[in-house]
C-alpha cells in the first residue's frame, strides 16, 4: 500500500472516530520555569492533520566535535598568498580562493559555528528555535513562527529572491529551496577573511553554538501537485530538512558551488564545514530510493559521513506495524529502543525513519555540554514525558533540566 492511500484510510478511520488531531491551543505560559524572554509561538497548529498514536522515534548521535579545519572561501585576488587550499576556479569559471579554516573547539565542532535551516516539500505548522543565553542552566525562545499569523518572530525566510518574515508554511506546491534564518543582517565585511556573495537574501545571520530546533510539520501530500520551483513542469517532491553551516550557502551558489564552497575538502565525501540531512526522503530513480523511508545524515571534517542510511526498494513501510517510527534499514525490524551512533565509532544497526502520515513534532537538538546531537520524530498524541515542558505549548523557556531530558530520550522506549 501506498503512503497517499495509506493517509486516506487513516482520516476516514479518524473522523470516524472523532478522534482529536493535535494538541489544541498552545499554552500561554512563558517557560518551564527557565526565565524565557520570548513569549511563546502563541495559538496550536493551522489545518492539523489527524494519524493514530506512534510510540516515536530518536536517533543519538554522539562523541561530536573535534579539531580540525575546513576550506573556506574567501574574496582575494588570483596569486594572494592566503589562498592556502585552493586558487583556481569556481563552478561557473570565476575565480576561487579558499584557506584552511582550522579550529580547536572539541565541543560540537564544527557544528557549534552558525547553521542554517533549509527546508522543501512539507506543510510547516510551528517552528521553535531555542537557544542558551548567558546562564547555561536556562534556554530561551529566540525565533519562531506559526501557521496562524503567519509570521516569524525573530526569523527570515528566503525563497528565490524573495526575503520575508511573512509565508503561508505550504512548501509542497514547488519544490523550491527555502532557508531559514535568523532576522538580523551578517555583517559581511570586506571579505578578505570570509567570503560574502551579493545575495541579500541569504547574508542572514544562523545560529550559533548549542541550539534547538523543533517544529511540527505533514510530509502528507500529492506528489504530482509538486511542481519546478520555477513553475515550469513535474517537481521533485521528496522531503527534505537540513541543518548546514551558513558559511555554505554563503558560497555564491547558495550550497550547489561545488568547485568552491566549504561542504568538502575530498571530493564529494562531506568532509568539511558541517552538513546535516535532518530528514531527507530519497527520491532519485535509482534502487537507493524510496519514499516512505526517510534518512538522517551527519556531515562534517571529524568524521565524514555518518548515519545517512537508505531503505531503498527492499523496504516496505507495511512491513512494520503502524506506530513505528524509527526501523534498521540492514535487519528490516523496528527498533526497541532509540538507535545511538558515535561519530568516528559504532552504530546501533542501519537506523533510517518511516515516512510519518499527518502531523510529527521534528525535533534536532544540538548540545556543546554533552556533545550530542540529537534528532527525533514524537506524534503529538503521544508527548512521551521527557518532552513535556516543551510540547505541545512551545513556551518562551526551557530549563536545562528538559534540555537533559531531551537528549537523554531513546525513543521507542
Amino acid at each position: 500500500m501506498r503512503l497517499v492511500s495509506l493517509f486516506v484510510r487513516v482520516v476516514l478511520v479518524m473522523l470516524a472516530c472523532g478522534c482529536g488531531g493535535g494538541g489544541g491551543p498552545g499554552n500561554t505560559s512563558s517557560s518551564d520555569g527557565a526565565g524565557g524572554s520570548g513569549g511563546s509561538t502563541g495559538s496550536g497548529p493551522q489545518n492539523p492533520e489527524p494519524s493514530p498514536p506512534t510510540r516515536g522515534g530518536t536517533m543519538t548521535f554522539t562523541n561530536v566535535g573535534a579539531p580540525g579545519w575546513w576550506p573556506r572561501r574567501i574574496d582575494r585576488e588570483a596569486g594572494d598568498p592566503a589562498c592556502t587550499y585552493k586558487d583556481g576556479n569556481d563552478t561557473w569559471g570565476g575565480h576561487c580562493c579558499m584557506k584552511e579554516q582550522h579550529t580547536t573547539s572539541e565541543t560540537l565542532a564544527p557544528f557549534d559555528e552558525e547553521m542554517t535551516l533549509i527546508m522543501k516539500a512539507l506543510r510547516l505548522k510551528q517552528l521553535a528555535v531555542y537557544q542558551p543565553g548567558e546562564d547555561p542552566s536556562s534556554w530561551s525562545l529566540v525565533s519562531s513562527w506559526d501557521a496562524q499569523s503567519g509570521h516569524g518572530k525573530n526569523l527570515v525566510v528566503t525563497n528565490g529572491q524573495m526575503t520575508s518574515a511573512d509565508f503561508t508554511g505550504d512548501l509542497t506546491k514547488k519544490d523550491c529551496v527555502n532557508y531559514f534564518m535568523q532576522e538580523t543582517p551578517f555583517a559581511c565585511g570586506d571579505g578578505k577573511d570570509y567570503y560574502c556573495p551579493n545575495d541579500p537574501g541569504i547574508n542572514h545571520l544562523g545560529w550559533k553554538g548549542s541550539k534547538l530546533i523543533v517544529f511540527r510539520a505533514s510530509m502528507t501530500f500529492d506528489d504530482a501537485g509538486v511542481e519546478k520551483c520555477d513553475g515550469g513542469g513535474q517537481g521533485h517532491p521528496g522531503p527534505w530538512v537540513a541543518f548546514v553551516a551558513s558559511e555554505l550557502i554563503r558560497d555564491g551558489g547558495r550550497k550547489w558551488n561545488g568547485l568552491c564552497n566549504c561542504y568538502s575538502k575530498t571530493g564529494t565525501v562531506g568532509d568539511g564545514c558541517g552538513e546535516i540531512n535532518v530528514f531527507e526522503v530519497v527520491m532519485d530513480n535509482n534502487p537507493y530510493s524510496n519514499r516512505e523511508f526517510m534518512s538522517t545524515g551527519v556531515r562534517s571534517f571529524q568524521a565524514g559521513h555518518v548515519g545517512g542510511n537508505v531503505c531503498g526498494e527492499g523496504c516496505d513501510r507495511d512491513a512494520f506495524a503502524d506506530d513505528v517510527e524509527v526501523v534498521d534499514a540492514c535487519t528490516k525490524k523496528a527498533y526497541t529502543t532509540g538507535p545511538e551512533i558515535a561519530v568516528g565509532g559504532d552504530s546501533d544497526g542501519c537506523p533510517v525513519w518511516r515516512r510519518p502520515v499527518g502531523d510529527r513534532y521534528f525535533m534536532i537538538l544540538l548540545d556543546e555540554k554533552q556533545r550530542q546531537i540529537q534528532v527525533a520524530v514524537m506524534h503529538p498524541d503521544n508527548v512521551p514525558a521527557a518532552a513535556a515542558a516543551m510540547l505541545p505549548s512551545l513556551p518562551g523557556g526551557l530549563s536545562r533540566t528538559t534540555i537533559d531530558a531531551l537528549l537523554s530520550m531513546r525513543l521507542p522506549e
